[in-house]
């Protein structure tokens, strides 16, 4: 059936591009309005959606299409979409290529490059990140090329090649490999002079563009046409220029791992199946994405003989490796000089994913910061695995897996523990033992620290630390040691954060830890479900917050008890003060005249955290009006259940309320709202309306 709407189109290619994938509802949008989204995108997208599945039940097939939280997910098989057949033919392709089946593999990657009908959906406007996904695609398209002409090559039919060869050497004039097999394609036919010839001029753009001289592959067949010898092997890039010998740069830390069975099962599957180009971690600060990557990786280590190559990017760390920079180390470990590495950024990708195309080797990207951070340090199309691991959800980036790690399981966390302090003290106190892990979040990172404290005193109890973690307010403080502190990688993520959505994340601590949804989120801080949503999905790609089970169609999210702790510790200290910046009274409807001071909304739940909490926030409310006037004085002093000047009038919260709209009249300064949510008012209004009601004729709180 035919499908004429272009915002319609749009999002069946973005779905089609990411077959049985979930896309995040973030990036659909991104991609069907790449320039500015209107305001109604959401609910537009949900409309196509509706369209789109009404499609497909007048095909019978309305199952397709299938709501996730956060995105949609459309299903398809192989043999249903070219995109599939294709991906699955060159993989197939591929394999008989490096197994020796030269004429099987010619055939399944000739049948790949047919099914191509010129470039990806060029009718439509699309949204960077999926654009990038059809550039993808055309990398792809052209290595199974590459591979291909690798096959025939190896057949004997050189002169079918050479034509192609060109054609494409005009596109990608730096890729090694490209002029290896014109040289060798050459010299078959017997045309020695033309093929030292391009020996020469592939020299001089190497030079030219780069800086270097080719690698040994080059040479190695240039030596050959020399000598008249006949070439042997397929042409590929053996080492890289200046290369002492094979990278092997994991960090230590793959002994002593515990659980993730899943996650390895995962990796495992993709890697024996060739579909593992790119395979991201992800989860909240403490989970252990960086030992599980590393862990995964030393297991993998085996089935890349070219190599692996690590790099730190700082990501969490408030300085961020610059891209040009982690570029230039992931070249300094294939063998690149300091005098040979490009000074351009661009110059040194291009180099580095040369010398990364025919090899098959493992990337480990730690810690990444953005999309924009990484995009440079992935290879063009090829065999090697880039293992990501981020704090971020990182939905620019287009991986096989997408492995978001939870905390571990109960008896993994066990497991850990013991393996520090030993099994005997666990199996000697278990009830404590279970008791440190539960208190810890099973967090790995929260384990490793109290496990290195309890290690360092063998002989104690476990009760002694058992005990103190129980009260909640100590629990951040003992989970610190040795300069590692799990409040210090909370706080990292947090101050990241937009006011915005930093006050929403502190409201996440009047919510069970198990159970977060936008509906409660948005009854507490007064703003509509959908807006609630998108500060939810915010924190889901901050890392502060997981995806859980849909219940009668809610999504529901959840975190971590000790980020849990974190986010009322940071509700205690700071409140839930959402700051408007726009410039726009909306309590009285009109754009405001003058810089005046101004609190735009101020929620104070005096259910959950007390009166005398409540009263309190109002008070500093107050005293920070008297400051930011310049009035502050020190005979007035503003306590809940003490005096008020030389009153010695006890306030009630109530009469916090009168006393602030007072205020605001008196040192002209301007309040929109102030909600106490308890059982004695339901809404601002009624608040406001007793306040009006308890004011003096000249309009003075009485």
């Amino acid at each position: 059936m035919a499908i004429r709407a272009k915002r319609l189109r749009a999002l069946l290619a973005i779905l089609l591009l990411n077959t049985s994938q979930v896309v995040p509802i973030d990036r659909i949008i991104e991609g069907i309005w790449p320039d500015q989204p209107p305001r109604s995108a959401l609910e537009n997208v949900r409309t196509y959606v509706s369209q789109l599945r009404h499609l497909l039940c007048l095909a019978n097939d309305r199952e397709r299409l299938q709501s996730h939280p956060g995105g949609y997910r459309l299903l398809a098989d192989p043999e249903e979409l070219d995109l599939l057949r294709f991906t699955t033919l060159a993989a197939d392709g591929r394999q008989a290529l490096h197994a020796g089946d030269h004429s099987g593999a010619a055939v399944l990657l000739g049948e790949a490059i047919d099914l191509w009908r010129g470039a990806p959906l060029p009718e439509l406007e699309l949204g960077p990140t999926i654009r990038a996904k059809t550039v993808a695609l055309e990398e792809q398209r052209w290595q199974v090329q590459v591979d291909w002409i690798t096959a025939r090559l190896a057949l004997g039919e050189h002169a079918e090649v050479v034509a192609v060869l060109r054609e494409l050497i005009g596109e990608r004039s730096l890729d090694e490999r490209l002029w290896c097999c014109l040289v060798t394609a050459l010299y078959g036919m017997g045309r020695t002079g033309e093929a030292l010839s391009a020996v020469a001029e592939a020299r001089q753009v190497f030079v030219t563009e780069l800086g270097i001289e080719p690698g040994p592959e080059l040479r190695r067949v240039q030596a050959a046409v020399l000598g008249g010898e006949e070439i042997q092997g397929s042409p590929k890039l053996g080492a890289a220029p200046g290369t002492s010998g094979t990278p092997h740069q994991l960090p230590a830390g793959g002994t002593g791992f515990v659980g993730r069975g899943e996650e390895r099962d995962r990796v495992r599957e993709l890697v024996e199946n060739h579909q593992h180009q790119v395979i991201l971690f992800s989860g909240p600060p403490g989970v252990g994405k960086t030992a599980s990557a590393i862990a995964v990786s030393t297991q993998i280590a085996d089935g890349f003989p070219d190599g692996q190559l690590y790099v730190d990017l700082r990501g969490s760390s408030g300085m961020p490796l610059d891209p040009a920079d982690a570029v230039g180390t992931l070249l300094g470990g294939l063998g690149v000089t300091p005098e040979a590495m490009p000074d351009n950024a661009e110059r040194r990708t291009t180099l580095y994913r040369t010398l990364l195309a025919e090899r098959r080797m493992l990337v480990l990207l730690d810690d990444a910061a953005d999309t924009a951070q990484v995009m440079p340090l992935l290879p063009g199309p090829g065999n090697s695995l880039v293992m990501m691991t981020s704090r971020r959800w990182l939905a620019g980036v287009e991986a096989a897996a997408h492995l978001h790690l939870e905390p571990l399981r109960h008896e993994d966390a066990l497991a850990m523990l013991a393996g520090v302090i030993g099994q005997r003290r666990v199996d000697d106190e278990p009830a404590y033992a279970a008791q440190i892990v539960e208190a810890c979040g099973r967090l790995p990172a929260a384990i490793r620290i109290i496990a290195a404290r309890l290690a360092a005193r063998p002989r104690h109890s476990l009760r002694v630390l058992a005990e103190r973690l129980s009260v909640p307010d100590q629990v951040l403080d003992e989970l610190t040691v040795d300069g590692l502190s799990i409040r210090r990688l909370f706080e990292v993520s947090y101050q990241t954060l937009a006011p915005r959505t930093r006050a929403c994340f502190r409201m996440l601590s009047q919510f069970d830890p198990q159970h977060v949804t936008a509906g409660g989120l948005g009854e507490l801080l007064h703003v509509p479900v959908h807006e609630a949503d998108r500060e939810l999905e915010r924190l889901l790609h901050e890392g502060l917050l997981s995806p859980g089970s849909t219940d009668d169609g809610v999504p529901n999210y959840h975190m971590p008890v000790v980020l849990h702790t974190f986010a009322h510790e940071r509700f205690t200290a700071e409140g839930t003060v959402l700051r408007s910046v726009t410039g726009i009274n909306r309590g009285r409807g009109r754009a405001r005249t003058s810089a005046k001071p101004r609190i735009d909304r101020r929620l104070i739940d005096t259910e959950r955290r007390g009166r005398m909490n409540a009263e309190q926030e109002i008070c500093h409310l107050i005293e920070n009006l008297l400051a930011s006037q310049g009035r502050a004085d020190e005979h007035l002093v503003v306590t809940p259940q003490t005096s008020l000047a030389d009153d010695g009038l006890a306030l009630t919260s109530l009469e916090l309320v009168r006393l602030l709209v007072s205020l605001e009249e008196r040192m002209d300064v301007e309040l929109d709202d102030v909600a106490i949510m308890n059982a004695s008012f339901d809404n601002v209004g009624d608040i406001l309306a007793l306040v009006g009601a308890s004011r003096t004729p000249t309009g003075r709180a009485g």
